[in-house]
């Protein structure tokens, strides 16, 4: 009896694995999802979400192994990992037990993905979120690019169609990330050292700390009202403005 092949959810691809680069030994993914069903996220909207996972153990435990966590994270200091409120930091605002969890269990133990082939085309006049878990630096830059350069193809000069943000900006291997994400920043010594290394910094402030001029308050933000969802603004595209939000 001949056995049928198991079908792969059509909702995301796996674009790339290989190893980290922040300890070159432990093995990573990309997974993007959205291709057929958007996301819940009220805040990002209509975006294709972007997974960077460590292969071989569920993100909501991996991301509590500071080895596991930082393949993926690096040394973002909200990571649970990193112990960020003993340090005076807030902890990351993603649910690691929801949708990364939920991603991973479909690749590992569920019904899989698809490998991207040569099929990069899925990504024309779509709208691309570079990282919604774990840092976009840790993957080859290459990738991004072959991505952004289908969801750009038929685009306007003018029109910006992906956000992103990078924790590792100091890091050689982040560089050419430069112009596509924000440089994150937790504070004004991050967004000083940044801007003059010539990254665009997304910076997270305390509440009693004011805005700067130069900075657009984000507009998907509560203190903004919630104006907008990442899929109308597109301002962290790391080539437009300055942006800070208020810790949360």
């Amino acid at each position: 009896m001949k056995l049928k092949k198991k079908k792969k959810n059509p909702n995301g691809f796996i674009l790339w694995e290989g190893k980290s680069p922040i300890n070159k030994a432990l093995d990573i993914a990309l997974i993007v999802t959205g291709f057929e069903k958007n996301t819940d996220n009220d805040k990002t909207g209509n975006l294709l979400q972007s997974w960077i996972l460590y292969k071989h153990l569920a993100p909501h435990k991996a991301f509590k192994i500071k080895a596991y966590g930082e393949s993926v994270c690096g040394d973002c200091c909200h990571a649970t990992y990193n112990n960020p409120k003993e340090n005076g930091f807030a902890t990351c605002y993603v649910r690691v037990y929801q949708s990364p969890r939920a991603v991973w269990e479909c690749w590992r133990n569920g019904k899989g993905y698809e490998n991207i082939g040569d099929n990069w085309n899925i990504f024309n006049n779509k709208f691309l979120r570079l990282g919604s878990f774990g840092d976009p630096a840790m993957v080859p830059f290459y990738i991004w690019d072959k991505a952004l350069k289908e969801v750009y193809k038929n685009a306007s000069k003018k029109e910006k169609l992906h956000t992103g943000y990078t924790h590792q900006w100091r890091k050689d291997f982040a560089s050419d990330l430069k112009g596509t994400v924000m440089a994150s920043c937790d504070g004004m010594k991050d967004y000083i050292e940044a801007t003059s290394h010539g990254w665009k910094p997304f910076r997270v402030r305390k509440k009693e700390e004011p805005k700067l001029k130069e900075e657009i308050i984000c507009p998907s933000s509560l203190e903004a009202n919630r104006v907008s969802s990442c899929d109308q603004c597109f301002l962290c595209d790391g080539n437009s403005k300055p942006v800070t939000i208020i810790q949360h």
